[in-house]
């Protein structure tokens, strides 16, 4: 430890200013300090250079008698830095380059291992002189014009004196020594300068001493003892002992952390003590008459953590894991102190890197003397955390700089810079982990301090005006900002020892702002962060240089993850668009350097200048790219609003203008695209990109715009050879196109399907349609490539954006079959190999489409036919595979329900009658047995085909007396006036009924239903049986809608009734009974009802009575089985079904009906008996 006293010929006004050692560091483990069982203070030096080992801290000054004193005051400088020099600089606070330190300092202190070796220093803006202290070496040297003494103690209590340092007066072995009564494992912890001729030094058991500073014989010497009562020997209380006798405060042991020293009050006879003894006030009465008294002692450790838990919620609630420690004390005013504390942090993880594990945490505390106790008025966090990695030790100490305003706080690395009244803070901190604070000196009266360190001497300098004014709503976010446009302005020069970072616990609401602030400077070149330069080249390149150092300065800081997604795509689009511009900007200046014309960019500018009220520059693109590259988007639609008017008019030159356009929007879209691409890590992306700029609807629009105009440009006719070199620009910029379009599509089809853009109204509706437009638009851009002899980067585009169903297309444009003969042979199989099942799935499908079957199957690759049929519903062709591969089972299935929606009645029969085969071939595959309900389907699928031969052949029966051909239409009224007679009054039934028949005659198979009603409309006076057929087919049928088959069982029932004249039947007079009952028999109301008496199995409407057949279908049913009728033709229909109700009801049947099941009942048991 040192400080200055004033030199013989100074007088007492020039104060000093003492330093306070580290204390020693015992070993690796938690630190005691002897005499004391508190803990040591938390050194706190961050390494930035890797995980560094422990090693001992002896910071002992001085160790036996052999220091030399190098007198300081070599002229000797390096060359370099200017006073002028700005290391650092916000509206608050400016940090400049004060002084050089002598060669021989520098020197030393750039060999020295600050780990090893104890250094301490200071620096008095009062004296104008700076010491730097080792074990074994003292540097004094002056850095002004005054002249101070120098006292120094190590920390075993040598003291040396020397009264006057000054050039030619004094040398290192000028001095005088003394020696403190120190005990065993004693050491000292700090030197105070109270006075000019008085000062304090502290120990580490809790001992005071006091040097007096004395002239005798035109020398000065020094005098020391330890803090005592003055001697009762001759008091009054020796004579009166039990009048005036108080008991007598006796002071702890303890470690002394610091010495405050109050200022002399008029008229007193001492002077207040401060003496902080681990968590310990002690107030002494320094009289002025030569003795000390204690007036005070008392523990605030316990209201000092609840005041820290109180500030600090995620302190630890427990006393031992908060390990709290003072570290420093200052006064200010009579009453108030100010108090430096620190707590644990964080607990180490040794699966996390160690620097970012918090070991300290540090604080303000100030507190108010007031009489009987200490109150704690506020606590403030200060902008400092040690680590696990700490580095250089040392003991942290305050500095007031102004009284009741400002603080400042020394650590081994950094200065922090804390403001009372409100929540400003910043601080200084090294650069190099080779360099540390060796002391600062507060300038009284200028709220600025000098920093020593060991590499050079900076000038601080805090405006109180600009403090005042920080607000924390915008403050926090205006100091980040600060704080990276100082890393950006000064980080980077190399003579800079400073180093910025983040404070810790920094607010992420201020980071984001801050670095969204700073960013939009940057791209408009707001003059506070880019420096201003006639070669725009130049400038953007600085500018891409400002933003790449912000975002590795928040990456440096492990600051991204506090950043949201979108202010990090923020920070990567404005970055995106300054490099899209600069490209944009090199493009056209070579253009310029080569004479080239480039008169649509300078006229989009112009356009867009113009709209935003900015055409008053002379040179408008500069002007757009040095402020305006935010709204770089907002130039495209400029550029395609050239493209049409040169399209629309006869001499817009559409030729020229359509190559320069290109090139603008792919130059500043694919630079985007590649700049993204590359530095999505370092900005912690997530894609997809929120609402990207690159892909808004008008972007994507313009460039499947361009595409084809300049696609239909190339394509035009022409033999010309003059249009045919013209083509070829244009014709170049195709691939570039076709990429772009594809890239801007599908990166807004990724927005539109995340979940943060489904938060939004009509998301999903623009997803649905943009996914339609690409699908459509995929293949014709990379058709459009291959005819125009781009195919490999058709193939390749197809590739990358996985569009099988266009690679399988674009395989196939030549010869197909045999698949080995295909000119693409080798490049499908290479997908296939690559791809695997996505692209079969696709290839087969198009095989499919394309009726190449044989194709298909010749390919091979029977495991992808088996994954693609398994997954895929293609019933009509899978049972040929599977017959292939003898899966006979699978196969019969197929093909029954493929024979079930056939709509060909010869397919239907094939397929029906192969399916049986398959099914039967089961037993001579290994099978045991085979389904019979299979089986039976089989059948009733054939019953039905044979429905239809017999039906066919019936009513072709009504052509045989024809001789000319007919045509279609003709037969189709031919047989119906012949066999559908009966329905010359209801002429939709009519209709209905030759619709079925022409399609039975092109080979039809027709629905259930309409067999029903085919078989039900027609005149059946020598088929009554056909009724029957009828209602079987329909109880037989499965995929009808139960209501819907009920209301045909109700329609057959009505026809059926309606068939006969029952009018002539019920004429019995002169009948027999036996006459009666043929009559009754003959009806097809008999036949209906003995077929429907053997079923045992009766579905609803199998068997109806009159009354229960008088229900007509609704015009919705009827609508939904005939969807392609008129709703007039809907109505017509219905009429007619109605007019049946009404026809049965009038016949009144009820009693016949039961006559006619009592008939049939009749009938089947004679049957049977006989």
């Amino acid at each position: 430890m040192a400080t200055f006293s004033p030199a013989p010929r100074r007088t007492a006004r020039y104060s000093s200013i003492g330093m306070s050692p580290s204390p020693p560091r015992q070993g690796t483990s938690k630190r005691t300090r002897l005499g004391s069982v508190q803990p040591q203070s938390r050194f706190s030096t961050p390494a930035r250079r890797g995980h560094l080992p422990p090693v001992r801290d002896d910071d002992s000054i001085m160790s036996g008698s052999g220091m030399d004193v190098d007198e300081g005051g070599s002229e000797i400088f390096e060359r370099g830095l200017k006073t002028e020099s700005v290391f650092s600089k916000s509206k608050e606070m400016t940090v400049t380059f004060y002084a050089q330190l002598p060669l021989e300092v520098r020197q030393a202190l750039r060999n020295a291992d600050f780990y090893r070796e104890g250094y301490t220093g200071d620096v008095d803006p009062v004296t104008g002189f700076a010491v730097v202290a080792s074990l074994e070496t003292c540097f004094v040297w002056k850095y002004s014009q005054r002249e101070p003494g120098l006292i120094v103690s190590s920390n075993i209590g040598q003291i040396r004196f020397w009264d006057s340092i000054g050039m030619g007066l004094a040398g290192g072995d000028n001095f005088s020594f003394s020696q403190l009564s120190m005990e065993q494992g004693e050491n000292v912890t700090s030197l105070t300068r109270a006075d000019s001729q008085t000062f304090i030094i502290s120990t580490s058991v809790g001992r005071l001493f006091r040097l007096v500073l004395t002239s005798s014989g035109g020398k000065y010497h020094l005098s020391t003892h330890v803090f005592s009562r003055p001697s009762s020997s001759l008091s009054l209380t020796r004579l009166l002992p039990g009048f005036w006798s108080t008991q007598e405060l006796q002071p702890q042991r303890g470690n002394v952390n610091a010495v405050a020293v109050c200022d002399l009050a008029r008229d007193a006879t001492g002077r207040v003590v401060w003496a902080l003894v681990d968590t310990r006030l002690q107030q002494w009465n320094m009289s002025i008459e030569g003795w000390e008294e204690l007036l005070l002692e008392e523990d605030i450790g316990e209201q000092t953590r609840a005041a820290v838990r109180e500030y600090f919620p995620t302190a630890p609630q427990e006393d031992v894991e908060l390990d709290l420690e003072l570290l420093d004390l200052k006064v200010q005013g009579s009453n108030d102190m100010v108090l430096l504390v620190s707590f644990a942090g964080q607990e180490e993880d040794t699966s996390m890197q160690v620097t970012t594990q918090p070991r300290r945490v540090y604080a303000i505390a100030y507190l108010r003397h007031l009489p009987g106790s200490f109150q704690i008025l506020k606590v403030q966090a200060v902008p400092y955390q040690s680590t696990s990695s700490s580095g250089a030790p040392m003991h942290p100490r305050l500095q007031i700089v102004v009284p009741e305003k400002l603080v400042a706080i020394q650590f081994g690395d950094a200065v922090t810079i804390c403001a009372q009244e409100n929540e400003y803070m910043d601080r200084l901190e090294l650069k190099s982990s080779t360099d540390r604070t060796l002391g600062i000196g507060v300038i009284e009266g200028e709220g600025s301090l000098l920093v020593l360190t060991a590499a050079t001497m900076m000038k601080t300098m805090v405006d109180p005006n600009e403090v005042a004014l920080f607000h924390p709503e915008t403050g926090r976010a205006n100091l980040i900002k600060s704080t990276m446009a100082k890393a950006i302005l000064y980080g980077s020069l190399p003579e800079n020892p400073l180093h910025f970072s983040f404070p810790p616990e920094i607010d992420e609401e201020a980071l984001m702002s801050g670095a969204e602030q700073l960013s939009e400077a940057v791209l408009e070149s707001d003059a506070e962060v880019v420096r201003s330069h006639h070669d725009l080249n130049a400038q953007m390149t600085g500018r891409k240089d400002r933003l790449s150092f912000l975002i590795k300065f928040i990456n440096d800081n492990s600051a991204l993850t506090k950043m949201s997604q979108r202010s990090r795509q923020t920070l990567a689009t404005d970055a995106e668009k300054l490099y899209a511009a600069h490209q944009l900007w090199l493009r056209h200046n070579e253009s310029l350097h080569a004479g080239q014309n480039q008169r649509t960019l300078q006229k989009a500018v112009h356009h867009y200048m113009t709209a935003i009220g900015e055409d008053h520059h002379e040179d408008g693109i500069r002007a757009f790219l040095r402020m305006r590259v935010r709204d770089l988007g907002g130039l495209i639609p400029h550029v395609a609003e050239l493209v049409r008017i040169s399209a629309s008019d006869m001499n817009g030159r559409i030729s020229e203008v359509i190559p320069q356009a290109n090139q603008i929007v792919m130059t500043i879209l694919q630079s985007a695209y590649n700049y993204r691409e590359f530095n999505l890590g370092v900005y912690g992306i997530t894609l997809p990109m929120i609402d990207p700029w690159t892909s808004q609807p008008n972007v994507i629009a313009i460039v499947v715009e361009l595409f084809n105009l300049t696609a239909a440009i190339v394509e035009t006719p022409s033999g010309d050879p003059g249009t045919a070199n013209i083509k070829r620009l244009p014709k170049s910029q195709l691939p570039e196109l076709a990429s772009c379009v594809f890239k801007c599509i599908q990166e807004r089809l990724d927005w539109l399907a995340s979940p943060t853009a489904s938060e939004e109204s009509g998301a999903e509706r623009e997803r649905s349609e943009q996914d339609e437009r690409f699908r459509q638009l995929r293949p014709q851009v990379l058709e459009t490539l291959r005819k125009n002899d781009f195919a490999n980067e058709a193939f390749r585009l197809a590739e990358d954006y996985h569009d099988f169903r266009s690679l399988a297309a674009l395989c196939h444009k030549e010869k197909i079959y045999p698949p080995q003969e295909n000119p693409n042979a080798a490049r499908i199989e290479a997908y296939i190999d690559k791809f695997k099942e996505a692209f079969t799935t696709e290839l087969f499908r198009w095989y499919i489409e394309h009726g190449e079957l044989r194709t298909m199957f010749s390919l091979g690759h029977n495991e992808y036919l088996d994954l693609f049929f398994a997954e895929h519903d293609y019933p009509g062709i899978s049972w040929l595979h599977d017959i292939g591969r003898g899966r006979y089972a699978p196969a019969s299935q197929a093909l029954h329900t493929e024979a079930e929606h056939a709509t060909e009645l010869v397919s239907k029969h094939l397929m029906l009658s192969i399916g049986k085969l398959s099914h039967l071939a089961q037993l001579h595959d290994g099978e045991t047995e085979i389904s019979q309900d299979v089986l039976d389907a089989f059948h009733d699928g054939l019953d039905f085909v044979s429905v239809h031969d017999t039906l066919v052949e019936d009513l072709k029966s009504a052509l045989a007396t024809v001789r000319a051909r007919q045509s279609l239409e003709m037969q189709v009224e031919t047989i119906a006036q012949q066999k559908a007679a009966n329905l010359g009054a209801s002429k939709a039934f009519y209709n209905v009924f030759k619709y079925l028949v022409r399609q039975l005659l092109q080979g039809k198979a027709l629905p259930v239903e309409d067999m029903a009603d085919v078989l039900s409309l027609k005149d059946n006076k020598n088929h009554v049986e056909d009724y029957a057929t009828a209602l079987q087919l329909l109880a037989r049928a499965e995929n009808i809608p139960s209501a819907r088959k009920l209301n045909a069982f109700r329609t057959v029932w009505r026809r059926i009734f309606k068939h006969d004249d029952w009018n002539q039947i019920r004429q019995t007079t002169g009948v027999s009974d036996q006459e009666l009952n043929e009559r009754l028999r003959s009806t097809a109301l008999y036949a209906a009802l003995q077929a429907v008496a053997h079923k045992k199995s009766r579905p609803e409407g199998f068997k109806l009575t009159p009354a229960e057949t008088l229900e007509a279908p609704l015009q919705a049913e009827i609508a939904l089985r005939w969807p392609s009728l008129s709703p007039e033709e809907v109505v017509a229909i219905e009429r007619d079904y109605e007019r049946d109700c009404r026809i049965v009801h009038g016949l009144d049947l009820d009693g016949i009906y039961q006559s006619m099941e009592q008939l049939v009942e009749n009938d089947i048991s004679m049957h049977d008996h006989i």
